[in-house]
């Protein structure tokens, strides 16, 4: 009985102490950082008078990873372990994202008159679309990022594929933190378009 009663005067004492001076517990927690990747930086290539007239250039659909499918910045661990940073996120769904630079992309390297993205296929379809089917978008911070797709390019028929292949595109990070992983990212996407660029090309009038 004497030893809960010291304990139980020891803890009065110590929240009457507190009342007094003030004193607090607080939880903090770090600030969350947003990232969003970028579309290359070059100038577009001027439109002819002929490719203003040409075919139109949709992208999607496109589809991602469901692992990637989240707020969270995901990187790779040695052997099968991936990571979710818990304060370094997406400005914006990753998949909506994507598709934004793609598209960016694509208008700045093609001289088409108009280059979209959108998430279904709609009754007005334009003349050639690109479909893509990213397998892995990620790395190591520190290490090097890993760009995997798959991509089909269509025209007028939407079942029947005009090209199609798979491509991998490996590219360093210049340091260990994640503005530096996510420009590797950018700069995989900057490969990756000028990939896509070159069978469109083939069928665009200059």
């Amino acid at each position: 009985m004497m030893r809960r009663y010291r304990a139980r005067a020891i803890l009065a004492t110590g929240l009457t102490v507190c009342g007094l001076t003030g004193c607090s517990i607080k939880s903090e927690t770090a600030p969350s950082r947003f990232y969003m990747l970028r579309p290359i930086q070059e100038e577009a290539e001027p439109t002819s008078a002929a490719a203003a007239d040409g075919p139109t250039l949709l992208l999607g659909p496109l589809e991602i990873p469901a692992y990637l499918d989240r707020p969270q910045i995901v990187t790779r661990a040695p052997g099968a372990e991936v990571k979710l940073s818990e304060f370094e996120r997406w400005a914006e769904p990753l998949r909506d994202n994507i598709a934004r630079v793609l598209a960016d992309n694509l208008a700045t390297l093609v001289p088409a008159p108009r280059v979209s993205a959108r998430r279904t296929i709609q009754p007005k379809d334009p003349d050639l679309r690109v479909a893509v089917e990213l397998i892995r978008l990620d790395g190591s911070l520190g290490g090097n990022v890993v760009l995997d797709a798959r991509w089909s390019l269509f025209g007028e028929d939407p079942d029947r594929a005009l090209e199609t292949d798979r491509i991998r595109i490996e590219r360093p990070t210049s340091g260990a933190d994640y503005s530096s992983f996510v420009e590797a990212l950018s700069l995989a996407l900057a490969d990756f378009s000028r990939a896509l660029a070159a069978p469109i090309r083939r069928l665009v009038p200059r």
